[in-house]
């Protein structure tokens, strides 16, 4: 059994359960459902495309070997590296911040869950499935809108801040106003 570090411990193993399962839901999803529309549309299976609201919104099966959104096609192993390492970047920051909050380690999991559905069809297959059709462009799948709603939750909660930071306190304990607001700082009390 492999020793941890102690500064990972119980806590460690904790923080990480919720982007591992999330993670590991997102990418059992992305597999399945991959598979079964590549059975159902895929190559050799008759139609390749099912309009569910017209030329608007359709299931279509697209052998991606680009990125994201069908960009940067054919540049596989560049998308690879650049992927993995993008990966690890985002799992090593998220483990250098002092507790995580919900939004992180959800973003986290659906980011990581996605990159390695889409790195799976890759390594696997030579290219991704993609097959969701809207109008002409974009096409994706359950990988790509995992990561881009994991990033927006990344983002949403690096711009609203942490609820968790230590407020500025006066020097009497309590709390520190914001300058301006016309009442007192500090220790000093509004009487005198």
């Amino acid at each position: 059994m492999p020793v941890l570090p102690a500064e990972l411990g119980r806590s460690g193993l904790v923080r990480g359960a919720v982007p591992a399962l999330v993670a590991a839901v997102v990418l059992v999803l992305d597999q399945a459902s991959k598979v079964g529309v590549s059975g159902w549309l895929g190559s050799g299976a008759g139609p390749r495309r099912w309009e569910l609201l017209g030329k608007y919104l359709a299931l279509e099966y697209v052998e991606n070997t680009g990125a994201a959104f069908g960009l940067l096609r054919g540049q596989g192993t560049l998308i690879t590296a650049v992927a993995l390492a993008l990966l690890a970047a985002v799992v090593a920051v998220y483990w250098l911040l002092a507790p995580p909050s919900p939004e992180l380690s959800v973003g986290l999991g659906l980011v990581v869950g996605g990159a390695l559905g889409n790195l799976l069809d890759r390594v696997r297959l030579g290219y991704v499935v993609d097959f969701v059709a809207v109008g002409v462009w974009p096409k994706f799948n359950l990988a790509d809108s995992a990561i881009a709603l994991g990033v927006l939750a990344l983002a949403w909660r690096a711009m609203a801040g942490s609820d968790d930071e230590p407020a500025d306190r006066g020097e009497g304990g309590e709390r520190a106003l914001v300058p301006g607001d016309g009442r007192p700082r500090g220790g000093a009390s509004a009487g005198g």
